[in-house]
């Protein structure tokens, strides 16, 4: 059996006339909507681009190494320690207040950095000397002129769930 050929086209296809005016007045606007569009988008999102944002060190990590010594295990962002502040509760009571800035020895509660770099980075420590009895708590705060929130947080002891 066989195939035929597609014959060839004896002139290849060329347009007699201009495009209509409706298409081009259409085609010329939507380019002018489309750099103008562009033009708000850059008006509206640039500037958030330049303002400086506190940066957060947020998710805040610690774990134990042994029953004394409390590492950062990771830090969202690293932040200067003259922004931090760290207390630690026995029994949703207060023991013992560091910073700021985060450093220095506290009667039973202590903070080393260990890379002197004065920001919180993995690697950083502190050491606790409380009981085994009671429900223990330390937490780590990020203090900024219009807020201080909780960034880390490190429970254990005779604590119930919650």
């Amino acid at each position: 059996m066989r195939i035929p050929r597609p014959k060839k086209l004896a002139l290849p296809f060329k347009r007699k006339r201009g495009a209509p005016p409706q298409a081009t007045k259409l085609l010329r606007t939507s380019m002018i909507a489309g750099i103008v569009f562009m033009i708000l988008l850059g008006v509206v999102f640039l500037p958030r681009m330049f303002v400086d944002q506190t940066r957060v060190a947020t998710p805040v990590v610690l774990t134990f190494v042994s029953s004394t010594r409390l590492n950062v295990s990771s830090v969202g962002a690293l932040v200067p320690l003259t922004k931090l502040n760290a207390t630690l509760w026995r029994n949703n009571t207060l023991v013992a207040t560091l910073g700021p800035p985060l450093g220095g020895v506290n009667g039973t509660f202590s903070f080393s950095d260990a890379n002197p770099d004065g920001l919180l980075s993995p690697g950083d420590f502190f050491t606790v000397s409380v009981g085994p009895i009671g429900c223990h708590q330390v937490e780590i705060r990020q203090i900024e002129p219009a807020s201080t929130f909780v960034v880390g947080r490190e429970i254990w002891g005779g604590c119930s769930p919650t």
